[in-house]
């Protein structure tokens, strides 16, 4: 379950990352109709359960109000000296999309969905490093990647979005199941 990005975002988001791209290439991109914000993974799910996972979010976000976020500079995830993720950041109302997040989870933990054992840290993933990390940490570490700010876009939260994820020989491949609107 995710926050579905506009292609006028998508498209800013590409134009910030070309520099950092160009220069490692080698990394596993995130194809621009994929790039969206992750709030719970649910690993498999059965067609029987997409409607149940539907009305159960349906009611958990009734009172949440739509709200806005910027999306700006990169990070890395576990740490700068041998990423494993590069994500663009994201900032404003983080407290309601912190929130948005826990109550997507909390949602279908009755549907036997676990509950997730680490807190929800906002991002945007654009990258995935397989190897040579440290090569990588000089590198954006070189290009001033964490210090050069930059600013893509704002971001109105106002539904949440249900992906299938499908792993195919040329990436993975996202397909919309179904949205639902928060309390607007």
């Amino acid at each position: 379950m995710a926050i579905d990005l506009p292609s006028s975002l998508q498209l800013a988001i590409v134009q910030h990352i070309r520099p950092v791209k160009r220069e490692l290439p080698r990394l596993s991109w995130s194809k621009p109709e994929n790039l969206h914000i992750n709030l719970k993974f649910l690993g498999d799910t059965t067609e029987s359960q997409v409607d149940q996972i539907r009305r159960a979010v349906e009611s958990a976000i009734s009172r949440v109000s739509p709200f806005v976020v910027e999306l700006k500079g990169f990070g890395v995830f576990p740490d700068d000296r041998s990423p494993r993720v590069l994500w663009i950041g994201l900032d404003g109302a983080l407290e309601h999309l912190i929130a948005l997040a826990g109550c997507v989870g909390q949602a279908v933990v009755p549907l036997g969905f676990h509950q997730e054992d680490r807190p929800f840290r906002p991002h945007l993933t654009v990258a995935r490093v397989k190897k040579d990390r440290r090569a990588v940490s000089r590198t954006l570490h070189g290009l001033g990647a964490f210090t050069a700010p930059f600013f893509c876009g704002s971001l109105s939260i106002e539904r949440v979005t249900l992906f299938k994820s499908e792993l195919r020989p040329d990436g993975v491949v996202y397909t919309k199941l179904w949205d639902v609107s928060l309390n607007a």
